[in-house]
């Protein structure tokens, strides 16, 4: 099964250091979607989608990407988001997106990042020492288990 993860990591890159250590352990592509804007899926089972968080949703280029897609029949999805605090599951716009396109999503993984917008930067940050090797385990987890 052919496995891509589109993935969008802007501060201090949470989820380029969780979707490679997904990658280390399980075969699966990788595409920036910062530093290539038109990707081409056509050629995969599954497709993971992967992003920080920016106002309680995944990346605007993660979204217009999932908008964008033309999915062919059969094709799976999985979610991967990495925020500063988990207080409500950050894909769910990415997933009315792929709900309006009869896109099964198999399942979302999210986990703690570094943070420093707003107000936490007055203090140093929060989850400072997020995404660590136990969130990275658990992202291989989840996506060895799809």
């Amino acid at each position: 099964m052919k496995t891509v993860i589109v993935y969008a990591s802007i501060h201090h890159q949470n989820t380029e250091k969780l979707v490679k250590g997904v990658a280390k352990e399980i075969e699966v592509n990788l595409i920036d979607i910062t530093k290539n804007k038109s990707v081409d899926l056509s050629g995969y089972d599954r497709i993971g989608f992967a992003s920080g968080v920016f106002y309680q949703s995944m990346h605007k280029g993660i979204l217009n990407c999932i908008e964008k897609t033309n999915f062919r029949e059969g094709q799976k999805v999985f979610l991967i988001a990495t925020c500063g605090v988990i207080i409500r599951d950050y894909t769910k716009p990415a997933k009315k997106i792929l709900a309006k396109k009869n896109i099964e999503v198999l399942g979302s993984y999210q986990c703690r990042g570094f943070d420093t917008f707003g107000p936490f930067a007055k203090i140093g940050g929060i989850a400072k020492k997020h995404p660590n090797d136990k969130d990275i385990r658990k992202a291989q987890k989840f996506v060895k288990s799809l």
